[in-house]
């Protein structure tokens, strides 16, 4: 896989970071661009080489996402939320359906959104869903709102959580064509960063859905998003990796270059410690990353490696980014310079693939369990 991986970076080296600036100014990914991911063999990331994937294991997937966070964070978030809805409909989708979809999500043909559960009054909570899927003779009928959803009006599938009975998890995932009937898109969020990613609100109205778009059980919600909680917790962390590894990279070449009072600004003790400090951080966060991949190998249960290293790599990479754009000082601020993208941009991963304050919470329980 040392081949994709390598792959990956060249391709994000001519092709996607010299189009970032662009991206975050007009606030839209590029056209064609799930055809492009396919092209390149990025969409099929997630996939088995059967359904035209590339087949590539966490450890692969990761390394590849910090390539192209490093990049664009926006076509890095894009990816790992359709990765995860790729990884869902491969666990649980009926063979049928398998079928049909899968090959066109791993060309780019289809561009996935994986998970449509964020709501008003429940916020990141499964337990505060209120949208609703009640059985119709054969089929479903969702009713609902979503907020917050990635790739809302832009992707061709989504992946929606909604309440199947009235005990609190009894919750069932549902697979939503954006074409399907009664399926309205809401406005647009303007974001602080990731801005060429497209966030929203979709409104469900009596959306008629056939037998076979549940995946899993009527309550097995929760266990598709078990399905793909790993790539989506791999991804984020990889990708802020990626953007806190390119910031880190050009303050330094910064300071070399910056002369200040007829001296480099890297002779300075002080910018040599902090850069150090920056270095160091983000080599721990990788090797966490790394080891918690091989923790989880064949494990079943919750990840709580994997929830440990996501929470550690995002958290470092906000500091990283932060800490590297007041090298460059007055400059860092200016949108001249990518320093003030790149802090805008991972704190986004903060907050998705498992929000990092939810995060800390379950892990304090589990600490003490």
């Amino acid at each position: 896989m040392n081949e994709l991986v390598d792959g990956v970076r060249e391709i994000v080296a001519r092709e996607i970071a010299p189009r970032a600036a662009e991206v975050d100014l007009r606030g839209e990914l590029p056209e064609g661009f799930a055809l492009k991911l396919g092209e390149r063999g990025l969409a099929g990331l997630a996939l088995p080489e059967g359904y035209g994937g590339v087949g590539a294991d966490l450890a692969t997937f990761g390394a590849c996402l910090e390539a192209l966070g490093g990049g664009c964070a926006s076509s890095a978030w894009a990816l790992v939320s359709h990765s995860g809805c790729a990884r869902a409909l491969l666990a649980f989708g009926a063979d049928a359906q398998k079928e049909r979809l899968l090959p066109a999500l791993a060309a780019g043909r289809l561009l996935g959104s994986a998970m449509a559960g964020t709501e008003a009054a429940g916020g990141s909570s499964a337990a505060g869903t209120r949208t609703r899927a009640r059985r119709d003779g054969d089929g479903w009928v969702l009713d609902g709102n979503k907020e917050f959803i990635s790739l809302a009006g832009l992707a061709d599938l989504f992946l929606v959580m909604a309440r199947t009975g009235d005990e609190p998890l009894a919750l069932g995932c549902f697979l939503v064509e954006k074409s399907d009937p009664g399926v309205s898109f809401g406005r647009r969020e303007e974001l602080l960063g990731v801005r060429g990613l497209p966030v929203g609100g979709i409104g469900f109205a009596e959306c008629r859905l056939p037998a076979e778009r549940l995946l899993g059980a009527e309550a097995g919600g929760l266990a598709v998003m078990g399905a793909m909680g790993a790539w989506g917790l791999v991804g984020a962390a990889a990708a802020s990796l990626g953007i806190a590894a390119v910031a880190l990279a050009d303050a330094t070449a910064y300071v070399k270059e910056r002369v200040v009072a007829g001296a480099s600004l890297s002779t300075l003790p002080g910018v040599q410690r902090a850069l150090g400090e920056l270095a160091f951080e983000l080599a721990g966060a990788r090797a966490h990353l790394a080891q918690a991949i091989r923790d989880v190998e064949g494990v079943k249960g919750p990840p709580l490696p994997l929830f440990r290293a996501k929470l550690a790599a995002t958290e470092a990479a906000v500091r990283i980014t932060d800490r590297a754009m007041a090298l460059y000082g007055a400059a860092g601020y200016s949108r001249a310079l990518p320093a003030e993208r790149r802090a805008r941009d991972v704190r986004a991963f903060t907050i998705h693939f498992a929000n990092n304050e939810v995060l800390k919470d379950m892990l304090s329980k589990a600490a003490v369990a």
